[in-house]
């Protein structure tokens, strides 16, 4: 009998099938580095993300004012045309202009950690610009994160840098090199202080994490998971539609992938974030473009 995978709404309950899927790597790993993968990272258990540590108490922040506020306006007014021609060289200049003003300021660290992963998120660029830029990320991540710890914005990029720097380099090594203790602690942190924030990013990282890692930690089940209850939370996400379709074609199921990515293409732009719903919808071309 043909799987088929479940429609949007509550998911069904893991299968009794082997979990052995088809093994997808970026690099072509020799059997000793299966093996050193076997030995330093056991596979995860449980058909749900690991529990998220309890959030902090929100530490009170001053909102900015004068000359900062009217910079930190001008950079978000830019932000949401930042897929036209120059618009990120613009964001960079304000948020260079804001950082020499303010040096440790919060919304001037987060800010910039989220303009470094934007471009580190293009899919266009090659491993090595990524690697660059995923790191630049979680660095000016990190700086926000240690102004104040409560907040989401810090550890998500943080966790979203160390995710482009480790596709960068290759998962494989990522993994060798101690990334992903790295990776999971920031994602925890982030969804722990904001589970909703950038659409449930959280859940979608989730899902993104079980799709891309090696076996025997790749998990399809918890990925999917992860990505439908992203899409409950936040049915207009066109990136978890996205990663959907990746994960069904991954898994030979070609129609449900389909279905996916026709509702990425058929959506119309402006429902949340019109440069990442035209930057979603652009990933949807590529991956029809396998199937077809």
């Amino acid at each position: 009998m043909t799987r088929c995978a479940p429609s949007i709404g509550l998911p069904s309950a893991p299968g009794k099938r082997n979990n052995v899927p088809m093994l997808v790597f970026r690099l072509s790993p020799r059997p000793v580095a299966i093996l050193s993968l076997l030995l330093l990272f056991p596979a995860a258990g449980g058909a749900q993300a690991p529990a998220a540590p309890a959030a902090t108490a929100p530490a009170p922040v001053a909102p900015a004012t004068g000359p900062l506020a009217a910079l930190l306006a001008e950079i978000d007014a830019n932000w949401v045309i930042r897929d036209q021609p120059g618009k990120m060289d613009v964001d960079l200049a304000l948020l260079q202009k804001a950082e020499k003003l303010a040096p440790n300021d919060y919304e001037v660290l987060w800010r910039m950690a989220r303009h470094y992963y934007w471009l580190a998120d293009d899919p266009s660029i090659t491993g090595e610009e990524k690697a660059r830029l995923g790191k630049l990320t979680w660095e000016w991540s990190d700086r926000a994160a240690q102004v104040n710890p409560a907040r989401v914005e810090g550890w998500f990029y943080g966790s979203a840098g160390v995710g482009m720097y480790s596709i960068g380099i290759s998962i494989i090594k990522a993994l060798l090199d101690g990334m992903e203790s790295k990776y999971l602690d920031r994602l925890k942190k982030a969804q722990a202080a904001d589970p909703s924030y950038y659409g449930y990013g959280a859940d979608v990282s989730w899902g993104r994490y079980y799709y891309e890692v090696p076996w025997p930690k790749y998990d399809w089940e918890k990925s999917q998971l992860a990505l439908l209850k992203a899409l409950r939370g936040s049915p207009t996400n066109l990136r978890a539609r996205v990663y959907l379709a990746e994960l069904y074609l991954k898994e030979d199921l070609p129609a449900d992938a389909r279905k996916q990515l026709d509702k990425v293409l058929g959506a119309k732009i402006g429902a949340y974030d019109p440069p990442e719903e035209r930057r979603a919808q652009g990933m949807a071309r590529a991956v029809l473009a396998q199937i077809k």
